[in-house]
């Protein structure tokens, strides 16, 4: 494997040569020049790569390649969860293929290289439509969404290599310790929340989260404990899972959806990404348009089903979505405490909370 690629000065058509040809991807013929064309990211050094081969070059060489670079050892879940799915018989089709990917423990430099599909896909929804509440992708790429999260889920459901690693279980959910030390960091961010900001918010909503707190260390006992420790019904999550990670077809006769940016991957509940995907963002009116809430939940339910998942009613992700609600609702706290503006919290904070009740989470208490 060659050296950890830390800028895009090193990405030469030297080195594009070495990692094409190491992965029998390039069996003849070189590559000539690469054309570079980085992307703005919030906390990444990313670019679509073109490159230039020899006239001897076979057929079917990647025309274009896609590079993700992190610093401070944020990247290192990232490459050691697609190292993993590289090295699987039959790897999951909602993961874009990975050619290359390194850590370096010393630096916390790491890089994926992979595949680029940007010429046959699409997010479904943009990071600008979703801040200004417009964050519902048409009805065909809805369904491939939660059809490819299902395949996800479904996929290392249980899976042995959740207990031998790499993709960890979240450290709060470790054991009993971490968890109440967990707790116990969100009572003080709650409290942070409350001196800068809690007169903003009408009786009842300061009532929910007095609530909440009080009642979370219960629920490592009733709800987590025994699973985690069992690993039983859990597989791994995007954990960050918005709909401006995935990558729809633009031709779904011919491609699936993929899901993007696994940097966050874990070992956890399923109802995790769901949340994510469904409640932080749509309002109450968006989630409950023609059922639309129910019908993703009933969809991905199925799919998970269809997929060979056992042992899972749906009483159970009810269960599990409503748990999260419980857990997630914490997060535009989080924001606030670390700086995010009142249009970033607030509206993620109603739409939790409006979720947070339609779904009777304080009765789970």
């Amino acid at each position: 494997m060659p050296d950890v690629i830390s800028s895009l000065d090193s990405v030469t058509p030297e080195l594009l040569t070495s990692i094409l040809r190491g992965n029998g991807l390039l069996g003849r013929g070189r590559i000539l020049d690469v054309k570079i064309h980085p992307n703005p990211a919030f906390n990444s050094i990313v670019a679509h790569l073109e490159p230039v081969y020899s006239a001897d070059a076979p057929a079917g060489v990647p025309e274009r390649l896609f590079i993700k670079i992190k610093q401070q050892h944020w990247g290192r879940d990232e490459v050691a969860f697609h190292r993993l799915v590289a090295g699987q018989k039959l790897p999951p089709s909602m993961s874009i293929p990975l050619i290359d990917g390194a850590y370096d423990g010393d630096t916390g430099v790491s890089h994926c290289l992979m595949q680029d599909v940007s010429g046959t896909h699409h997010a479904p929804v943009s990071r600008e439509r979703v801040l200004t509440g417009d964050g519902v992708p048409e009805e065909g790429e809805l369904a491939g969404c939660v059809d490819a999260l299902a395949g996800l889920h479904a996929y290392w459901w249980e899976h042995p290599v959740l207990r031998e690693g790499p993709v960890r279980i979240p450290i709060p959910f470790r054991d009993e310790d971490r968890y109440v030390a967990e707790v116990r960091k969100q009572a003080e961010e709650w409290q942070r929340f409350r001196e800068k900001a809690g007169s903003e918010l009408p009786r009842e909503l300061l009532e929910l989260y007095e609530r909440r707190i009080e009642a979370l260390p219960a629920l490592w006992g009733r709800f987590f404990q025994s699973r985690f420790d069992g690993l039983r019904q859990l597989t791994v999550c995007h954990s960050d899972c918005y709909f401006t990670q995935f990558l729809c077809p633009d031709d779904p006769s011919v491609h699936g959806t993929y899901l993007s940016d696994m940097e966050e991957a874990c070992v956890y509940l399923c109802a995790e990404d769901l949340v994510y995907l469904i409640a932080t963002f749509w309002t109450r009116e968006q989630r409950q348009e023609d059922g639309r809430e129910i019908r993703c939940l009933k969809r991905y339910h199925a799919s998970l089903v269809e997929s060979g998942v056992r042992d899972y009613a749906w009483d159970d992700l009810c269960r599990d979505y409503r748990l999260q609600l419980i857990w997630r609702a914490h997060l535009p706290v989080w924001d606030q405490v670390n700086g995010s503006t009142r249009d970033y919290w607030r509206p993620k904070m109603q739409c939790l909370t409006d979720a947070y009740r339609d779904w009777d989470c304080t009765s789970l208490l």
